[in-house]
């Protein structure tokens, strides 16, 4: 265990980022939550939000 957070720096690891097969995969295959009680649409939503949620990841990531 105590070398478990260690890294390796002899090897070289490749990251790709693509876009999903499907939009909102996620969000899609879980489905609209039972509490959900607002009159607004559930997936455009949270489409909004994964979509900006998701590109702040990329950001962070590329930094």
């Amino acid at each position: 265990m105590e070398n478990f957070f260690q890294f390796r720096t002899d090897k070289k690891i490749q990251i790709r980022i693509e876009p999903p097969d499907t939009d909102l995969i996620i969000i899609k295959r879980l489905g609209k939550p039972k509490f959900w009680v607002s009159n607004n649409d559930f997936y455009e939503i949270m489409g909004k939000i994964y979509t900006l949620s998701s590109r702040k990841a990329i950001d962070t990531l590329l930094k």
